[in-house]
């Protein structure tokens, strides 16, 4: 029950763009990218969607082509607490 009312609050919060970078930097999670998506509408322009090991989905919005180029579809990256990113080398 506390659990849930938890993911709640955290869910509220995650509606403030500042308090959802803070709290996803302190995060940790390795995962594979799902997907891969550009926008010209949206105000980051790249998106790369990560599969995490739990199950859950990671998306990570880009400012630039470069960053979006690194991360290639079916490879596992990790991201470690304190990076905004993830790391930029494949996990084995």
């Amino acid at each position: 029950m506390i659990d849930f009312i938890l993911d709640v609050f955290d869910d509220l919060l995650a509606f403030s763009p500042w308090l959802r970078r803070i709290r996803d930097r302190r995060q940790e999670w390795t995962g594979t990218v799902e997907a891969k998506r550009t926008s010209i509408l949206s105000r980051h322009g790249y998106l790369v969607i990560f599969r995490t090991d739990d199950g859950r989905r990671k998306k990570v919005r880009l400012d630039w082509k470069k960053d979006f180029d690194i991360y290639q579809e079916g490879r596992r990256y990790a991201k470690k607490a304190g990076q905004v990113l993830p790391d930029t080398q494949p996990v084995a």
